[in-house]
């Protein structure tokens, strides 16, 4: 909770902002997919879809510098199927359900291309895990809070359309190994370095559309 008074505090101070030099607030309804992965599983490769919806505000503080609070339902997890040709008999898929609330700072390299970077906080509200085709939802522990890092790069393909590809990771572990230790067979080096846990790693693909609250500067 506290998290979140912090987040609405950050984005009423650059609200303020933003109105003393009268810039633009801009409503971005969004959607896209992610493409998934748990870092520290003895799998590899993107190989979990999962859906990206939600909106955000953005407020700008200058003319390359903006503010983006974001509100998003987003899915994650992990998927490997087994391949008996090659003698992997194994199953494993988690789905993950997040509402998802970043904090990214936005710079307009140019005129079309842009950057965001920033925190996030995560709420898990629903999950279901099966191994070796068996219903495994409940028998191991996830955190209900993630906390990660982001980053992304995008494109205004028209005045009022965005896409934008970005990367996110968790910077504490959605589980620890505990009783799955033995499942592990390769642990994720940078999991390793820091709890030996679980990771989301995600590459987002995201189509926004621009909606402004007032059209004082344009763009």
């Amino acid at each position: 909770m506290k998290k979140l008074f912090l987040y609405i505090i950050l984005f009423c101070l650059s609200a303020k902002a933003q109105d003393n030099k009268k810039s633009v607030f801009t409503l971005l309804p969004a959607m896209g997919l992610n493409f998934c992965q748990i870092h520290g599983d003895s799998y590899s490769g993107f190989d979990k879809l999962g859906s990206f919806l939600g909106t955000s505000v953005n407020a700008r503080l200058n003319k390359k510098m903006s503010l983006e609070l974001g509100f998003y339902f987003s899915q994650k997890g992990a998927r490997h199927n087994s391949n008996p040709e090659n003698g992997d008999f194994s199953f494993y898929r988690v789905n993950l359900n997040y509402i998802d609330l970043p904090i990214l700072f936005k710079y307009q390299i140019n005129s079309t291309y842009f950057v965001t970077a920033g925190p996030s906080f995560a709420y898990l509200f629903s999950y279901n895990e099966n191994i070796d085709n068996t219903d495994m939802t409940g028998t191991y522990y996830f955190n209900k809070n993630e906390f990660g890092v982001n980053f992304g790069l995008g494109k205004i393909v028209k005045e009022k359309f965005y896409v934008e590809i970005r990367a996110s990771n968790s910077i504490i572990p959605i589980r620890d190994y505990g009783i799955i230790a033995n499942k592990i067979i390769f642990p994720n080096p940078i999991a390793t370095l820091f709890n030996k846990g679980l990771y989301n790693n995600i590459i987002s693909l995201i189509v926004s559309y621009k909606l402004d609250f007032n059209s004082k500067n344009g763009n």
